[in-house]
Order: structure tokens, then C-alpha cells, then sequence
């Protein structure tokens, strides 16, 4: 029965037997008070309760239950209990049983949104008819408007070609917020004219303005940051970096990038952090994004160790480097939104929507392989090798003249490396790498054209002999620093431009300009061994050399060999320089039959116009000076950057240009092009030399394959690769087998742009066969095009699903592993967390890698668990299942107490606190940081080293130069950033126990 009137009264009645009464003197017990006949209220909270035992009491009890007894609704009874138990029983969420499938359909709906009814403005409606509505970009930018709801951030990485700005300004007309978009130089054009489409309140920065964006923003705030190609700020030691991390901290980002998961897992750590505080994160996939982060960047590193030292084997590498892949793609899944070709195909919605609109993608065929044969500068090359590179590494090419702090004396390395700010134990051996990445280069440049060889190794004696002239006239060494080097692998993954000329630039011709009297009274006052004044007017005449980061060592600061060293350089090039050069330009077997090769495809299909990219503008040069007499060609490089040759490409190579010109048939291009501009009249590609990293070819190819109007059915891409003997000591096989195994396991690709069917005779034939052997779709198109077909075919499937009440619990007997599997929600976002029975812990691999008992599951991994057959029956859960649910519940957002402080930020943290007794009017900043640092996990490493290289006898001076690096204000945004980070209600959804 029930009560017929509502009746929030608690009061219990327990009845004693007979033999208990004491002849009806104590009939029974009443209990009044707060607490509910629940587990919570009998247990694990406070509630206040009266009991009373003697008969007068227990009779006024009995007399109130009997009287609303009396006029009570009766609810069941044993006429009508089979009825009750139909429409009430079964439907309390305790004892309902729903079956696993409807269970599988619920998780789907709640985990994908499907019920999403947000209304946005289209970009057909918003540019007025320029662009179209497809769906998948309607879909794009509704996900994107809720993780930007969420997480203050989002990844729109789709792949080169479908339209990441579009969905980008889309996002940012729709949120209605005054904007800042920092691009590349050569897509500013194109950013002004997505602006005034979409009726954007932007302002369009160069990527090489964002200190000036920063400046900017202190008087006219944005409230919307987007980065368009956000894979170059991915190293937190460069001003850049620093600068753009400033201007994100208070700000909602969207980073755009079709490679977001480039390199290593630090690169995407720093991407993120844009707009993450990586101690305080809103993605609820891992207990601590900071901690789990450095655990990846370690791991990663021992197997990079692993294969530099070939300690493990190929394919245990690859194994490796998959499983950290995976991780690390999961963990981001909730802040990343990804969609290859592939993607489009497979499900259905989206491929339906295409068909409607007539888009159609070419099919992209396997690339062919291109060698060409040396002939008789096959010995020639041998040689030159092995003068450059031998196996001894102390012989041949040094690269002395990029290494002058590797010959410092014991007693001068304190103080120069606080002078160029980086730790005394890497002095020598930041520039060390420098020196081997020469090596490489020097390979790398002759592989891509004679030309560029020879330019190189010019200019590589040039500025060895300014070098040697300074030693010995002036008695000085000059180094060149921009900001912190980076290692041999960084910088061949750097773009490819001319990197031997922006290391080697020095300005040495002003500097020797400079009259030899005036240096010498210069040199006079330079410090000695045993103390003297400092310079005097060396800073004021140099002062522009001397911003950009140049330094002066003494000779007697050097050891003894550093002369003789940089000598042996120098005659060592110059004989390679009179082997190679000493009666003019040896025959070019790859350039003649490229042109050859050029002249074939034209007249075969000479509608079929033609894109050459190179990595070097020398070569650039070279191959439009070698055909332009022959060929309708044009030429683009970094150097060419002008809105008349943007427009020309664009309307000899665009297809959706409105002017259809065909005044040239060849582009021949750097990578400075292979960004955001269409060139899909063209139907090949050569890649005349494959770029360190090859995630640059599949740019490329982006290029030519472009979501608005197919011209081609069919693709074309010809590669020319390094000869075996240059690819064995360039390394590139070897370094870019390991980031393109990460680069595949994370994304997958959806063509196979780097391999060709045919049997190679080449080093890259077995490595790029693996990495881009097919096509790869993303993990949950299966799941979407499960939901979508419900909706359609069986609504009432779906229906069923949505009643299923929260908190319902089943067991299933079909999945092999004994545990249970808990599917909850927090603050908009959802977890999967997975409890093994303890003695199944590390028994099952399939689960996770990890021995814990409990842990986070990816979605990709949970989804697979809670799948099921609709013919599979679901019973009710055992004892076991309530322990391992109970502690589920109690740590399920919980973050994990596991700390990470890396040795700068210990340092730079003790470091501040030391300060605060030194300059006390400053303590408030000075905790700001330390706290910044400590439980936010938020400062950019280049802060960092700005903090732990601060001399304490000049504090006076370097403070206020601290304090205007680091802003108070940048702190406060940062603070009020993670103080904004609402936790959310957590709800528990479904469960199951296995």
C-alpha cells in the first residue's frame, strides 16, 4: 500500500516475537528520525535517531501505522501481483535486466551525442552561397562548439584537403567572438578573405608576429585564438612558443593541423597545453595529463634508445611505438576531431550527403619509384663520402666551425654557459650536433641536386675561413646563437630551406668591413685569462649582430687544438670542392632524365598539368633554370612570395579559381606552397627529393586532392629517392621509420603516398610498405553507421535503449575476463573505468598493459567490451560485483596523486623560493609562479631556463627582465584559468560485470 496522502514521516515499527516479549511488556522497538531505510542512510553518514523500547510508545506507533494502514491505497496484493510486478518490479533500476545490445545501443548514444540538437549557422548561409553545407563539416563544427563548451579548446585535424579552415571560421562566426588568427605568412591572404566571408571580428597575424599579436592584445582582447598549421609551435623552448602560450592562456583555441601528432609525444603535449593546464585537466580519459604525458615522453625515448643503439629489433620497436601511439590518441580523443578521406567513405551518412552534392574523390595510385644511376660519379661519390662521414668519427669533416664551446677550457664553460643560457654539461654538445647535422646536410643537399652540394659546401668553407681569419687577426671566435639549438634530429625535421645558410649566417662580411685598426684597439680591451675591463665599444658597433645572438670568445679561451682542427676542416672541403668542381658542373644524370621523364607525361596527357616540389630553393632554382627554355614552368620558393605569383598559381593550377588561365604547365615549388593553396589542375606530382620528415609528401599530395571539385579520376605521384649509398649515412630510413611509425598508428593515412607496388631495390622499400601499406579509418566509423541505421531501420530499438534507467547494472557471461566495467559521466564528459576481480589482476592483456586493478580504458577499447549480439541474455550481478563497483565509484574522476617534477622545474621552483627572502616586495609574483610551476604544471619550458639561469648578484638587474618576460598578467590568466575549470557533477550511467 501507499499512503493516500504524501507522508514524509520516517518511522520504524520492529515487532518482538512472543517468547521476547516478556508477556507483553515489550511488544517491540520504534525508531523515529533522519534516516532513510537505504544503505546511505544506515551507514557512512551522519543521521539522528530516537529509539524508544517501552510498550506506551510502541503502541502509539503501532496505533498511527494501523490508522494510515486503514486508508492507504492498496498497490498489490496476491490478486494483482503478477501485474504489479510487470509494471513496477521490472522496471526499478535494481532489478531490471536489459539485454547487453540494448545495454551496447545506450553507451553508443550517450558516448556519441547522437541527441545533439544545437542549432549553427551553415557556411552556405553564412558566405552567402560561396561554400556548401556537407555534413560532415556541419558535424565538425557542432563537435567542436561542445569540446570548446568543455575544454576551453579543440584539434580540428582533418586531412590535408577537406576544409579545416572552413569548419574553423564556421566555428568562430557561430560562437560570435572578437578573434585572432595567427597563420603562416603565405596563408595570410587566404585568412583575409575567410574573414570577410564568413564576417569574422579577426585580426590576421603572420606566425612570425606573434610577439607582436601579444602586444597588441593588452589593449584590444580577443576572446578567440585560432592556429592555423599549430604543428609549428610544438617547441616550448622557443620564443615563439612562449609568446603564443601568452596570448592562448585566458582565450577559447583552435589549433589547425593535418599532422597534430607529427613527431613525439612532447610535440602534442605542448599543442596542447595551449589551452590545457596539465595538472588541472578537463579531459577525463587519465587521471593526470601531466604525469601520463612525461610517462609517454619516456617511454618513447627509450625506444628511440633502443633502436639508435639496436638493442631491440625492428619489430618490437614497431610494437612499442604502436601501443604509446594508441594511447596517447585515446587519451586525446575528447579534444581531437579527425577525419581521413576513408572516413568519408565508410560511413554512410557522410557518404550519402557526397553523393547528393556530386563530390567524388580521385583515387590516388601508388606511388612509383624514380632511380637514377650516377655513372661515373658513382667512385667519385664513394670517396667523398667517406671523407665527409667515415666510420671513424674522429676523422674527416669535423664541422669545428660550428662548434667552438666544444673546445672551451674547464674554467671558462661556467660562465659561457650561463652567457648563452643553457646548461653547463650541454655546452658542447648542443653544438656538437649542430656540427653532425652539417654532415648530414652536406649528403642530404647533394642528394637532392649538384647544385645545392655545391652551394653548400661553398658556403660551409666561406664561413670556416671567416672563423679561422678571426682566430688568427683578431684573436676572437665568433658563435652564432638563435635561442636554444636543437639537436641533429629537430633540425632536419626544421623546414628545409637553406638551413646550412641560417646556421651559418653571421654577418661576417659587415663584421670584416669593419676597419682592422679600430678592431685591434677593440681587441685590446678585450678581457684576458687573468682579468682586464671589459670591452669597450664592441657592444654599441655591434649591437645588431649581438641581438640576434652573436657572441665573441677569446682565442685564449679555447684549447690549443681548436685551430689546427677548424684547418684540417677546411682543407678537407676544399679537396672535395676540386674533386667535384675544379672543371665546372660534372654531368646530371637526374636532371636529364627528369626532363626526359617531363617531356613524356606532357605529351601524353598534356591537360595534365604538373607540380615538382623540392625541399631546397637551390634546387628550385636549379631545375626551373634547366627547363623554363623547354617547358611552360613557373617557379615558387619562399623567395617568390608575392600576391601576383599567388594569383598566377591560382588561376594556371586552381580549380575553383574563376580566371582559367594556361600559361604554364610545370610549378616547380618548395614547401613554402604546400599549405593551404589548391593546385588540383595538376594531376602528378614529382618529389624530387624526399624531405626528412615525409609527413611533408602527404601535404603535398593534399595539394592536388581536394574535397571541392575533382578534375582527375585518377592520381599520379613519382618520388625520387636517396641512392642506397647516401640514405645509409644520411639516416634518414632510420630516423623517419620511427616517427612515421608514430605518425601512422596515431592518424593512419588514406593513401599510401610513400611505397610503390613494385619490387625496390631500395633501403625504403620494406620500411614505407609498412607504414603506408593501406588505406586506415578511424576507429568508431562502425559505431555512427550503427546508430544511424538504427534511427532509421528500428526506432524502437533506440527508444528501448534511452528508457534504460541510469545506474543499471548487468552481468554477461559472453565477455572472457572477470571484472566489471563502469560507464560514467562528469562535467559533460564521459569515463570508462575498469575493475579486475583481484585475482585476475595481470591476467588479462587484452584489458591494458598495466597490472592495476583499476583503470581507464580509451573508448575505442570499452566500446569493444560493451558490444554485443541482440540474441545475447543479460542475468543479474553476483557478491563480487559490488565490492569492485563500490571502489570504482570512490576513485572514478579522482586524479592520481602521482607527481611529476622534471629536474628545471625542481630547480626553477627552489629557485624562486630563494628569492622571495631576497627581493620580499615581490612575493606575491613570486609565489604566482612557484604555484604556476608547481600545481599547474603550466610554464613553458623556455620560462623555465629563463627562472633557473637568473644570477642572484644581478637579481636587482634580472628581476624586472623576469617580470617582463613573465607577466603578472600571463600568470593571472593562467590561475584564473584552472579556477574556472568547474569539476562537474559526476553521474554513474550503466555498469557491467563480466
Amino acid at each position: 500500500k501507499k499512503t493516500l496522502a504524501p507522508n514524509h514521516a520516517k518511522l520504524y515499527l520492529f515487532e518482538n516475537k512472543e517468547d521476547f516479549s516478556q508477556g507483553g511488556e515489550y511488544p517491540g522497538t520504534l525508531i523515529t528520525g533522519s534516516s532513510n531505510l537505504s544503505r546511505a542512510g544506515l551507514k557512512g553518514q551522519h543521521e539522528i535517531n530516537v529509539v524508544f523500547r517501552n510498550k506506551a510508545y510502541f503502541k502509539e506507533g503501532m496505533g498511527i501505522f494501523d490508522e494510515l494502514w486503514e486508508k492507504a491505497v492498496v498497490i498489490a496484493d496476491k490478486d494483482n501481483f503478477n501485474i504489479f510486478h510487470d509494471e513496477v518490479i521490472k522496471h526499478i533500476w535494481y532489478e531490471k535486466l536489459p539485454s547487453p545490445y540494448l545495454m551496447y545501443v545506450r553507451v553508443l548514444l550517450e558516448y556519441f551525442k547522437t541527441e545533439d540538437k544545437r542549432k549553427i549557422d551553415l557556411p552556405h548561409e553564412i558566405t552567402e552561397g560561396k561554400y556548401m553545407n556537407l555534413v560532415y563539416q556541419t558535424d565538425a563544427v557542432k563537435l567542436a562548439l561542445s569540446i570548446l563548451e568543455k575544454h576551453n579548446g579543440v584539434v580540428v585535424s582533418d586531412v590535408v584537403g577537406l576544409g579545416k579552415s572552413i569548419i574553423a571560421s564556421a566555428i568562430a562566426y557561430n560562437l560570435r567572438l572578437k578573434t585572432l588568427v595567427i597563420a603562416p605568412p603565405h596563408l595570410r591572404d587566404q585568412w583575409e578573405d575567410y574573414s570577410y566571408l564568413f564576417n569574422l571580428q579577426a585580426k590576421i597575424y603572420s606566425s612570425g608576429l606573434i610577439e607582436e599579436a601579444l602586444k597588441n592584445e593588452v589593449n584590444d582582447e580577443a576572446d578567440l585564438i585560432i592556429v592555423d598549421e599549430a604543428h609549428k609551435y610544438r617547441n616550448p623552448d622557443s620564443a615563439d612558443y612562449g609568446h603564443l602560450h601568452q596570448l592562448c592562456a585566458d582565450k577559447k583555441v583552435i589549433l589547425l593541423t593535418a599532422t597534430p601528432f607529427n613527431n613525439r609525444p612532447q610535440d602534442i603535449f605542448s599543442m596542447i597545453s595551449l589551452f590545457q593546464v596539465p595538472k588541472k585537466s578537463t579531459i577525463r580519459t587519465v587521471d593526470n595529463l601531466s604525469y601520463k604525458f612525461h610517462e609517454f615522453i619516456k617511454e618513447y625515448r627509450a625506444v628511440e634508445k633502443a633502436q639508435r643503439d639496436k638493442t631491440s629489433g625492428k619489430e618490437e620497436i614497431k610494437r612499442k611505438v604502436g601501443d604509446i601511439s594508441k594511447r596517447i590518441r585515446a587519451m586525446l580523443n575528447p579534444v581531437v576531431i579527425r577525419r581521413s578521406r576513408l572516413d568519408l567513405r565508410e560511413i554512410k551518412t557522410y557518404r550519402d550527403d557526397l553523393k547528393i552534392q556530386k563530390i567524388e574523390f580521385p583515387i590516388v595510385e601508388p606511388p612509383k619509384l624514380l632511380d637514377y644511376n650516377l655513372g661515373k660519379l658513382s667512385t667519385l661519390y664513394k670517396e667523398t663520402l667517406k671523407t665527409i662521414a667515415p666510420e671513424d668519427k674522429l676523422k674527416g669533416f669535423q664541422g669545428v666551425r660550428y662548434k667552438p664551446t666544444a673546445y672551451l677550457k674547464d674554467k671558462y664553460k661556467s660562465q659561457w654557459a650561463q652567457k648563452l643560457n643553457v646548461d653547463k654539461n650541454l655546452l658542447g654538445q648542443i653544438q656538437t650536433n649542430l656540427a653532425k647535422f652539417m654532415k648530414w646536410m652536406l649528403v642530404r643537399r647533394f642528394e637532392s641536386s649538384i647544385f645545392a652540394f655545391e652551394k653548400s659546401l661553398s658556403s660551409i668553407i666561406k664561413s670556416s675561413e671567416f672563423v679561422k681569419d678571426y682566430y688568427e687577426k683578431l684573436g676572437l671566435v665568433p658563435i652564432y646563437k638563435k635561442g636554444k639549438l636543437p639537436n641533429a634530429e629537430e633540425l632536419l625535421e626544421m623546414a628545409g630551406e637553406d638551413l646550412d645558410e641560417e646556421f651559418a649566417d653571421i654577418n661576417f662580411g659587415r663584421l670584416k668591413g669593419i676597419a682592422s685598426d679600430t678592431l685591434s684597439g677593440f681587441r685590446r680591451n678585450l678581457p684576458r685569462e687573468g682579468g682586464a675591463a671589459p670591452a669597450i665599444g664592441l657592444e654599441e658597433l655591434l649591437s645588431k649582430q649581438l641581438e640576434k645572438g652573436l657572441h665573441l670568445i677569446d682565442k685564449n679561451e679555447l684549447k690549443p687544438n681548436f685551430i689546427d682542427d677548424l684547418k684540417k676542416d677546411i682543407e678537407l672541403l676544399k679537396g672535395i670542392q676540386k674533386n667535384w668542381f675544379s672543371k665546372g658542373f660534372p654531368r646530371d644524370s637526374k636532371l636529364e632524365e627528369f626532363k626526359s621523364l617531363l617531356k613524356e607525361k606532357l605529351e601524353k596527357e598534356p591537360k595534365r598539368k604538373i607540380i615538382v616540389f623540392t625541399e631546397f630553393s637551390d634546387t628550385a632554382n636549379y631545375i626551373y633554370k634547366n627547363v623554363k627554355n623547354s617547358f611552360k614552368a613557373f617557379k615558387y620558393s619562399s623567395e617568390d612570395a608575392s600576391k601576383n605569383n599567388k594569383k598566377i598559381i591560382k588561376e594556371n593550377f586552381d580549380a575553383g579559381s574563376g580566371a582559367q588561365k594556361n600559361d604554364y604547365d610545370i610549378l616547380i615549388a618548395t614547401d613554402a606552397i604546400s599549405e593551404g593553396v589548391n593546385l588540383h589542375r595538376a594531376g602528378i606530382i614529382f618529389n624530387y627529393d624526399i624531405p626528412f620528415n615525409p609527413t611533408r609528401v602527404i601535404q603535398r599530395v593534399g595539394r592536388i586532392n581536394r574535397i571541392n571539385k575533382k578534375v582527375f579520376d585518377r592520381l599520379f605521384i613519382y618520388n625520387y629517392f636517396p641512392t642506397d649509398i647516401g640514405e645509409s649515412h644520411s639516416r634518414i630510413k632510420e630516423i623517419s621509420t620511427l616517427k612515421m611509425d608514430m605518425v601512422h598508428a596515431l592518424m593512419g593515412e588514406d593513401t599510401k603516398f610513400l611505397t610503390s607496388e613494385e619490387q625496390l631495390n631500395s633501403y625504403y622499400k620494406e620500411q614505407y610498405d609498412e607504414l603506408f601499406n593501406d588505406e586506415e579509418k578511424s576507429w568508431d566509423d562502425e559505431y555512427i553507421n550503427l546508430i544511424d541505421s538504427l534511427k532509421s531501420s528500428k526506432p524502437d530499438i533506440i527508444k528501448a535503449a534511452l528508457e534504460i534507467p541510469k545506474r543499471t547494472r548487468i552481468k554477461r557471461t559472453v565477455v572472457q575476463t572477470a571484472g566489471a566495467l563502469v560507464f560514467a559521466q562528469k562535467g559533460g564528459e564521459y569515463i570508462f573505468k575498469f575493475g579486475k576481480t583481484k585475482d585476475n589482476i595481470g591476467s588479462d592483456a587484452s584489458i591494458g598493459a598495466m597490472n592495476d586493478q583499476y583503470q581507464t580504458l580509451s573508448p575505442e577499447k570499452a566500446l569493444e567490451i560493451f558490444s554485443a549480439e541482440e540474441t545475447e541474455k543479460a542475468s543479474a550481478v553476483t557478491d563480487k560485483f559490488n565490492d569492485i563497483y563500490q571502489e570504482i565509484k570512490k576513485n572514478l574522476f579522482n586524479k592520481a596523486p602521482k607527481p611529476y617534477y622534471s629536474k628545471i622545474k625542481s630547480e626553477a621552483a627552489e629557485k624562486l623560493k630563494l628569492m622571495i627572502s631576497k627581493a620580499p616586495e615581490k612575493k606575491d609574483y613570486l609565489e604566482d609562479l612557484i604555484t604556476v610551476i608547481e600545481k599547474l604544471d603550466s610554464l613553458p619550458e623556455r620560462y623555465l631556463k629563463l627562472i633557473k639561469n637568473i644570477d642572484f648578484d644581478k637579481l636587482e638587474k634580472e628581476l624586472p627582465r623576469m617580470e617582463k618576460e613573465i607577466s603578472s598578467k600571463y600568470l593571472m590568466n593562467l590561475l584564473e584559468k584552472a579556477d574556472k575549470i568547474d569539476e562537474g557533477e559526476e553521474s554513474l550511467i550503466l555498469a557491467e560485470e563480466f
